[in-house]
C-alpha cells in the first residue's frame, strides 16, 4: 500500500514538473520567435490604429516635457505617449524596438503568470491548451509588436485576475494585502492607457470584495483597488489642468459616442446620416465633450428602439471576425491580416472575393460570431454552476468582458475594443469548448475532475 502511494505521489510531481515546464516555456517560445519577427519589421513595430496620434503626443512632450499643452495630449488620454515617452529617454532612434520589446515581454510574463495560477487550481488540467492559445492567437499575441494601448491592457487584465486567484489560494494575511496593491498598480496602470477602464477596475473589485467573507477584508479590498487605481485618472486630469488649465482627462469621449449614434446611423465608427443636435449652453461657445455625452444619452432615452437597433449592431460589430463581410472596427492595420488566409484567398481574383465577401461569407462570419459566443458562455455557466473556486474564477474573468461590451454600447461597436479583454474571453472558450466536447463524447456535463484514486 506504501509503495503505491509513493508510486502515485511520484507520478503527480512528475505530472506537475511537466505542467510547470510547459507553462514556461510556451511564452518564452512565443517571446522569442516575437524577437526574430521584430528584426524582421521595418522600424521593429507597427501602427496601431491611433499609432501617429500616440507617437505625436510623444514628440510634444519630448519637445515640452511632461506639461506639454499639444492638442492631441488632451483630446486624447496622455497615458499611453507619457508611458512612449518614458521609453524613448532610453533612445529615441529604437523607440520601436522599445515599444515592441516591453509590451511582448509584459504581455509573455502576464500569460505565464495567469497560467502558472489556473494551474494550481482544479481547472490545472486546461491549463496547457490556454498557454498555447494565447501564444499563438495571432491578433492578440501580434498586438504587442503595435503602437497601441490594447495589448499593454490585456496584460494588465491577466495580472489582475491572476494575483485575484493568488489571493483565494493563499492563507496569509500578509500576502493578500500585497497582492491588493498589485491588483491595484495594474488596474491604476491600465487606467492611465485608457481611463474607461477605471469602470473594469471598480466592477473587479467590487467581485473580489464580495468573495471574502471578512467585512474588514472586503473594506480594505475595495479602498485599496479603488483608491490606488484612481490615482490614473486624477494624475491625467492634473497634468491637463496645468498644461491647458482644464480638470478634464481627456476631450474626446462624447465625440465618440456621437459617432454611434443617430437614426441613420449604424453604430459602428463609419457613421452615416446626421449627428445628434446638440446645442451649447452659452451662444459664443461651442459644444464642450460633457454637453456632448449629455446629449448623446438624451438621445437613447428618447429613442428607444433605435436604441435596441445600435445596440443589437453594436453588439455584433464588437464580437466580429478581423476579415469579411460581417467585420467591423478600425483593424484595418492588424498585423494578422498581412498574412490572413481569408485576405490572401480574396485577393487571388474576383470570382473568390465574390464568394468571401458574398452571402457564403456572411454566413461563416456569423456561425463564427455566434459560435465563439456560444463556446465563450459554455465555459462561463459551465464554471458558474460548479460554484466555489469555479464560480469565482468564471466571475473574475466575464466581469471585463462585459463592461467593455457595456461601454461599447455606449460609444460604437468595434472588434478592436475586445482586444484588452480577449485573454480573458480565450481562456472561457477554451474551457467552453471542452465542456462541449465531452458533453458530445459522453452524452455528460459532469465533472472531469476525479483524480484516478477516486475514480477507482
Amino acid at each position: 500500500m506504501a509503495s503505491k502511494t509513493k508510486r502515485s505521489l511520484k507520478l503527480q510531481t512528475q505530472a506537475r514538473k511537466k505542467i510547470d515546464f510547459y507553462i514556461y516555456a510556451i511564452p518564452l517560445a512565443a517571446f522569442l520567435l516575437k524577437i526574430i519577427v521584430m528584426a524582421n519589421t521595418p522600424g521593429r513595430a507597427w501602427l496601431g490604429a491611433d499609432g501617429e496620434s500616440y507617437l505625436s503626443g510623444t514628440d510634444g512632450l519630448l519637445a515640452q516635457g511632461y506639461f506639454s499643452d499639444k492638442d492631441i495630449l488632451s483630446y486624447w488620454p496622455a497615458g499611453y505617449p507619457i508611458l512612449i515617452w518614458l521609453l524613448a529617454k532610453i533612445s529615441i532612434v529604437n523607440i520601436g524596438l522599445l515599444i515592441s520589446i516591453t509590451q511582448s515581454a509584459f504581455y509573455a510574463y502576464s500569460s505565464f503568470y495567469f497560467a502558472k495560477q489556473i494551474s494550481r487550481t482544479k481547472l490545472n488540467q486546461f491549463v496547457i491548451p490556454v498557454a498555447i492559445i494565447l501564444a499563438i492567437n495571432p491578433t492578440l499575441s501580434l498586438s504587442s509588436m503595435s503602437v497601441g494601448y490594447e495589448s499593454p491592457i490585456a496584460s494588465c487584465m491577466l495580472m489582475c485576475v491572476g494575483l485575484i486567484i493568488k489571493s483565494r489560494l493563499v492563507n496569509s494575511e500578509l500576502r493578500v494585502m500585497h497582492l491588493v496593491f498589485g491588483v491595484g498598480f495594474f488596474s491604476a496602470l491600465a487606467t492611465f492607457m485608457q481611463p474607461r477602464w477605471m469602470l473594469t477596475s471598480v466592477v473587479i473589485a467590487v467581485i473580489w470584495s464580495l468573495m471574502i467573507s471578512s467585512r474588514k477584508q472586503q473594506a480594505f479590498v475595495l479602498t485599496a483597488v479603488i483608491g490606488i487605481t484612481a490615482i490614473a485618472p486624477l494624475a491625467l486630469m492634473q497634468r491637463n489642468a496645468v498644461s491647458i488649465q482644464k480638470n478634464i482627462i481627456s476631450t474626446n469621449l462624447g465625440v465618440t459616442m456621437s459617432i454611434g449614434a443617430g437614426p441613420d446611423t449604424s453604430g459602428g465608427y463609419n457613421r452615416t446620416g446626421p449627428s445628434i443636435p446638440c446645442e451649447a449652453k452659452s451662444v459664443t461657445s461651442t459644444v464642450s465633450d460633457n454637453e456632448l455625452v449629455k446629449c448623446v444619452l438624451k438621445w437613447y432615452l428618447k429613442n428607444p428602439v433605435d436604441t435596441l437597433r445600435l445596440s443589437w449592431n453594436k453588439s455584433i460589430f464588437f464580437w466580429s471576425p478581423w476579415v469579411g463581410p460581417v467585420a467591423n472596427g478600425t483593424t484595418a492595420r492588424n498585423p494578422w491580416l498581412k498574412i490572413h488566409p481569408v485576405v490572401k484567398i480574396g485577393n487571388q481574383n474576383k470570382n473568390v472575393n465574390s464568394l468571401v465577401y458574398g452571402d457564403f461569407g456572411k454566413v461563416a462570419s456569423y456561425l463564427w460570431v455566434f459560435g465563439g459566443i456560444l463556446l465563450l458562455m459554455t465555459g462561463f455557466f459551465w464554471l458558474v454552476s460548479r460554484g466555489g473556486q469555479f464560480k469565482e474564477i468564471g466571475l473574475l474573468t466575464m466581469a471585463p468582458i462585459a463592461v467593455s461590451l457595456l461601454i461599447s454600447l455606449g460609444t460604437i461597436g468595434d472588434h478592436r475594443f475586445r482586444l484588452p479583454t480577449m485573454p480573458l474571453s480565450l481562456f472561457l472558450q477554451v474551457l467552453g469548448a471542452a465542456v462541449l466536447y465531452r458533453r458530445l463524447k459522453t452524452g455528460s456535463f459532469s465533472s472531469t475532475f476525479e483524480t484516478n484514486a477516486q475514480a477507482r
